[in-house]
C-alpha cells in the first residue's frame, strides 16, 4: 500500500504552526469528525486544491468528507488527507489552512498517482445498465471514481460497495466482487474486473447492430453454441474473436471489428420493494459490428523459398485473384505449407503473410515469406517400455535411419503400422516425444509404451 506524506502548515493568531507528519494509508475509510466552534471563524468557507489534473476542487472536497460550511479544524483536515491518501490516487497530499473572521480558508497541494500505475475497470455482467449509466451510478457515491483505479489503496473496494448499493437501491439480484486481473503466464495486472455473484444470467440470443440482415443471420448462426451459457463479456469477446469473426474473415471483411457488448434483459418483471428478487435473468447479448470494406485478392507473390518450387506450393494456396479473400482459408492453407515442409525434415519452417491493402480498390495483395529454417535429420530413437524382442522388432521397423532428412509425418504412419509387432493380450498406452535441436539441426524420437 503506498505511503502518502502529509505536512500541515497552520496560520493562525493563537496557533503560529505545526510540524509536519506522515500517515500511511489504511483500508479502512473513517467518517470525518466535525469539531463544535464556539464562532463562525471554525467553518470552513472555502477549499483550493492544486497540483491535480485529474480532479476537480468539488470533486476532491466530495471525497475528503469535508463540507463548506461546517465546523473545521486540524483533526477535520488531518482525517480528510488521511482519506484521500488511503484511495491510492495521490502520491502526495499535503494541506495548510488558515483563520479569519469569516472562517477557515483549507489549501490542498497533492500529486497525481503516475497513469502507468492505474488500471481499468471493467463490469463483467451487470446487464441492467450501460458502462455509462454505472458511472453515472457510482460517481455521486465515489467522487474519485473515474474508470480507472490504483492497485492499491481502498478505491476498489469503495467501488465495490457502491455497486452493491446500486443494485440494493434498484432490487436487482446479486453480490457484487471483483478480481485484479492480470496475465495468467505471470505478467502484471491490466484491471479490476468487477461482476455479479450468486445470480444465474443467461444468454437467450444474439443482435448484432452494424450487421446487414444476410450477415446477422449467419453470426446468429455462429454464435450458437453460446445459447444457454453464462453471459459475461469475457465470454462474448471469446465468442467474438473465434467464432463471429471467421464468419467476416472467410467472405473478405479483413477488417471487421467487433465492439464491447452489452445485454438487454429480457421480459423480467421488476421486483417490488421488500420482495426477494429472482436470481435468474435471461438475456440477449447486444455485440456491434463494424463490416468494413470487403476486399478482394488482386495478387500473390512468394518470397524466400527454394527447398521446394514455388509450382509445387501454389496450388496449396487457395486465394483466387478478383474474389473475395478468405483469410480463414489462407491459415489452413498456410498450416497446410508448413506441414510440407517439416515432412521434409524442415522443422523450425515459418510462413509469415504480409497484406498490402488498396482502399481506392478494395483489394489486398498478399506476400508470402517463407523462412525455411534450414534442414533438420534423424538424431536418435529411443523404444522405452517394451520387452528387448519387442523392443528390437520396433526397432527394425523404424526405416527413418539416422542422418536421413527428418519426415515429421513419419512417426505418426510408424505406430500405425507396427501396431500388430506389440505383446499381445496387453492394452498398450503410449505418449511420444520429437525434440528438435536447433544447434545440430538434428531431432531426436522417443516412444515410451506403458501396459493400461
Amino acid at each position: 500500500m503506498s505511503r502518502v506524506a502529509i505536512s500541515i502548515l497552520c496560520i493562525s493568531l493563537l496557533v503560529p504552526s505545526v510540524a509536519a507528519t506522515q500517515s500511511k494509508g489504511t483500508s479502512t475509510q473513517t467518517p470525518a469528525r466535525t469539531r463544535s466552534a464556539p464562532d463562525a471563524g471554525n467553518k470552513l468557507v472555502s477549499l483550493k486544491v492544486k497540483g491535480t489534473t485529474r480532479y476537480t476542487d468539488a470533486e476532491i472536497l466530495a471525497a475528503s468528507g469535508l463540507e463548506i460550511g461546517q465546523p473545521a479544524a486540524d483533526g477535520d483536515f488531518k482525517e480528510a488527507t488521511q482519506r484521500l491518501g488511503n484511495s491510492g490516487m495521490f502520491g502526495e497530499v499535503v494541506y495548510s489552512f488558515t483563520f479569519s473572521s469569516a472562517g477557515v480558508k483549507l489549501e490542498l497541494q497533492v500529486s497525481d498517482t503516475d497513469k502507468n500505475k492505474l488500471v481499468p475497470a471493467t463490469f463483467e455482467n451487470f446487464v441492467w445498465f450501460t458502462d455509462d449509466q454505472l458511472l453515472a451510478a457510482v460517481q455521486p457515491r465515489v467522487p474519485l471514481f473515474k474508470k480507472l483505479l490504483p492497485l492499491g489503496g481502498n478505491l476498489s473496494d469503495r467501488v465495490e460497495e457502491a455497486l452493491q448499493a446500486t443494485l440494493t437501491d434498484k432490487h436487482l439480484p446479486g453480490r457484487v466482487d471483483f478480481l485484479r486481473e492480470g496475465d495468467p503466464a505471470g505478467g502484471p495486472l491490466h484491471a479490476i474486473d468487477y461482476r455479479v455473484e450468486e445470480v444465474s444470467i443467461q444468454i437467450h440470443g444474439f443482435e448484432f447492430p452494424g450487421a446487414s440482415p444476410e450477415q446477422s443471420a449467419l453470426l446468429t448462426t455462429a454464435a450458437h453454441r453460446a445459447i444457454g451459457a453464462s453471459y459475461d463479456r469475457t465470454r462474448i469477446d471469446a465468442v467474438a474473436k473465434f467464432d463471429l469473426l471467421p464468419v467476416y474473415l472467410q467472405r473478405g471483411y479483413l477488417k471487421a471489428t467487433f465492439g464491447t457488448s452489452d445485454a438487454k434483459v429480457l421480459s423480467e418483471p421488476p421486483a417490488a420493494s421488500g420482495s426477494q428478487p429472482s436470481d435468474e435473468v435471461q438475456v440477449d447479448a447486444i455485440v456491434p459490428v463494424t463490416p468494413g470494406k470487403m476486399y478482394s485478392t488482386s495478387s500473390l507473390d512468394w518470397k524466400g523459398n527454394s527447398a521446394i518450387s514455388t509450382s509445387e506450393l501454389a496450388p496449396l494456396v487457395h486465394l483466387p485473384v478478383g474474389q473475395p479473400a478468405d483469410a480463414v482459408r489462407l491459415v489452413a492453407d498456410i498450416a497446410t505449407l508448413e506441414k510440407l515442409y517439416r515432412s521434409r525434415g524442415y522443422m523450425a519452417i515459418q510462413v509469415k503473410p504480409d497484406t498490402q491493402f488498396d482502399e481506392e480498390k478494395s483489394t489486398v495483395h498478399y506476400a508470402l515469406n517463407i523462412v525455411e529454417g534450414g534442414l533438420y535429420k534423424m538424431g536418435e530413437l529411443d523404444i522405452l517400455g517394451l520387452d528387448t524382442d519387442s523392443t528390437a522388432r520396433m526397432r527394425a521397423a523404424w526405416t527413418l535411419k539416422t542422418g536421413q532428412p527428418f519426415n515429421d509425418d513419419y512417426l505418426k504412419q510408424f505406430l500405425e503400422h507396427t501396431r500388430n509387432l506389440l505383446p499381445r493380450g496387453v492394452q498398450w498406452g503410449l505418449t511420444t516425444h520429437v525434440t528438435p535441436d536447433a544447434k545440430d539441426k538434428t531431432v531426436d524420437v522417443e516412444i515410451h509404451f506403458k501396459q493400461e
